[in-house]
C-alpha cells in the first residue's frame, strides 16, 4: 500500500516540475556523481575504520566528476519559446 502511495505521489510531483523526468534521472550524472561524494564523504567522515580503504580524495574526485559531467557530457537544452528575441 505504501509503495503505490509513493510512486503516485512521485509520479505526481515528477509531472507538475519536471516534464520529462525520467529522461532526465536517465541523463543527470552529475547528481548521482554529487549524491556519491555525500554518501563517500558522510562514510569517511562517520566510519572512522572505513577511512583506511577509501582514500581521502575520492569525494574530491566525485565532485570533479560532477563537475565535467555538468559542463561537458550533458548538452544544454534550448529555451522552448520564452526567450527567442
Amino acid at each position: 500500500m505504501l509503495r503505490t502511495l509513493f510512486s503516485g505521489a512521485r509520479d505526481a510531483v515528477a509531472r507538475v516540475l519536471i516534464p520529462d523526468a525520467s529522461g532526465t534521472l536517465k541523463r543527470a550524472w552529475s547528481l548521482r556523481l554529487i549524491e556519491l561524494a555525500a554518501l563517500a564523504d558522510i562514510v569517511l567522515n562517520v566510519v572512522p575504520v572505513v577511512s583506511d580503504y577509501l582514500p581521502w580524495w575520492l569525494t574530491l574526485a566525485l565532485l570533479g566528476g560532477a563537475w565535467i559531467a555538468r559542463l561537458l557530457i550533458q548538452p544544454e537544452k534550448e529555451p522552448a519559446d520564452g526567450d527567442k528575441a
